[in-house]
């Protein structure tokens, strides 16, 4: 028996030698292709979770922004609502409507004996009233405004006619509107990319703490990443803020007072404008706005640069130089001046200003009547053949002025001027505040946080 299998094992002794190593060879492979297979399952479950653990600390990250820029608007919108004060303007239309009718009650209740004694007295008040005073009475005082007739320290100040006075309700008006549109923009703007610098170098400083605490070694992103953010510098960095909210808005009223002056200047407040005019005249002034350097302007609007205004800064917050100036601040700093200065930053916020200027055309849209379609002619015209007589042209050219006329509403100047500035109050005030909803939650503000999120930081 076993000198049977003996023999039989020498027979076939080569082939049993390549059978075993053919089965030996499959059961290594199978054994390494399963641990490499769960070598990388196990690589895509930590993957997974890491994408994971970005997403929710990005989507954490907006609703921080939106917080935020909820915090920082009542600060912003004080400045504004007193340095514009359209609504000041009231008081000094109705003072005018108040000294006019009581001028008029006094001259009717003079005794009618001492009228005729004093005729000549009596009639001069009148005549001396200029054609805009009285044509004025008739429009509404529901509209915001600015300068009263007294001045600080009592004193009466020169009194201004009535049209005066609703010209810079008109200018007022608008600057408002067009202030608040630009400045919730770029807070929207800048709160976001400042958040995200923040969010990409803690979660940088996490995936260091914790590779250092399971290896025991030090790692430094290959030499992109060598300093950790302090809560210090965190905290300087979020002040950065401060300039735009309490310096820097005001340039941009200036160039959006300048622009808006020169775009509606001449603009009559009897004139009737339909909704597609007065579109027009807000991408007139944006226009201006981008011709007169407003992008070039930004970097300084939003940042303190320069020797004085960084000494402004420090002095007017009691800051010390040497201790906010740190490497890492300052490295974050050229940093969020490299993304204000990028195209990418400036198509994002003409992409803000297009967005909350549609939104606000769309609310005043409402302020315009339903728009009436323009009758069709009675019927063709009567033809022309020899021998007949030419019909009569006064008749057609009246049937044709009437089928040619616009059939857009069109609303009046003056009664256009309280719901625009009551949109910039809404802009800045809402509650809810449709409008900042509305430019947050853009495709552009999100695309350019994940840009500042996952970008790599620059080298110190």
């Amino acid at each position: 028996m076993l000198d049977g299998a003996w023999n039989f094992v020498r027979r076939h002794q080569r082939k049993l030698v390549i059978g075993a190593g053919v089965v030996g060879g499959l059961y290594y492979s199978g054994k390494l292709l399963a641990n490499r297979l769960l070598e990388m399952q196990g690589s895509a479950v930590k993957e997974r979770a890491a994408k994971d653990n970005i997403r929710r600390r990005f989507d954490q990250n907006q609703r921080d922004c939106m917080f935020t820029i909820m915090s920082l608007l009542p600060e912003l919108s004080e400045q504004v609502l007193r340095e514009v004060d359209v609504e000041r303007l009231i008081a000094e239309l109705r003072a005018i409507n108040k000294m006019q009718v009581s001028d008029r009650q006094s001259v009717l209740e003079q005794p009618e004996s001492h009228e005729s004694s004093n005729a000549d007295a009596s009639t001069e008040p009148s005549m001396s009233e200029s054609p805009d005073d009285n044509g004025d009475t008739e429009k509404s005082s529901d509209v915001p405004g600015s300068d009263s007739n007294h001045l600080p320290d009592g004193n009466t100040a020169p009194k201004r006619s009535k049209i005066e006075v609703w010209e810079d309700i008109k200018i007022q008006s608008f600057t408002r509107t067009l202030i608040a549109v630009y400045t919730e923009s770029l807070l929207t703007m800048l709160v976001h990319v400042q958040l995200n610098m923040i969010g990409r170098t803690t979660y940088l400083d996490s995936v260091i703490g914790k590779y250092a605490a399971e290896s025991g070694d030090q790692i430094s992103l290959e030499g992109r990443y060598q300093s950790r953010l302090s809560i210090t510098d965190e905290q300087n960095f979020l002040m950065l803020s401060w300039w735009f909210l309490n310096r820097g808005w005001r340039t941009l009223m200036t160039c959006v007072s300048k622009a808006t002056e020169h775009c509606i200047g001449q603009l009559s407040l009897k004139e009737r404008l339909s909704h597609r005019e007065l579109t027009s005249l807000f991408n007139n002034i944006h226009i201006r706005l981008r011709e007169d350097g407003l992008v070039q302007l930004l970097p300084e609007i939003l940042l303190p640069l320069g020797d004085t205004r960084t000494e402004d800064y420090l002095s007017t917050n009691r800051l010390n130089s040497s201790q906010v100036f740190t490497p890492v601040f300052v490295r974050l700093l050229d940093q969020l001046r490299d993304v204000i200065e990028s195209s990418d930053f400036l198509y994002v916020f003409n992409c803000c200003i297009d967005r909350l200027t549609s939104q606000l055309l769309e609310t005043l849209q409402e302020s315009f009547p339903e728009s009436v379609p323009a009758p069709t002619p009675s019927g063709p015209l009567p033809p022309t053949v020899e021998g007949e007589s030419v019909p009569d042209l006064d008749n057609v050219v009246k049937e044709f002025e009437v089928y040619s006329a616009s059939s857009e509403s069109r609303v009046v100047v003056v009664q256009l001027l309280p719901r625009i500035a009551r949109e910039g109050h809404q802009i800045l005030n809402g509650v809810p505040n449709q409008y900042l909803e509305n430019v947050s939650a853009s495709r552009e503000i999100q695309a350019l946080s994940a840009a500042v999120y996952t970008a790599e930081s620059s080298a110190t």
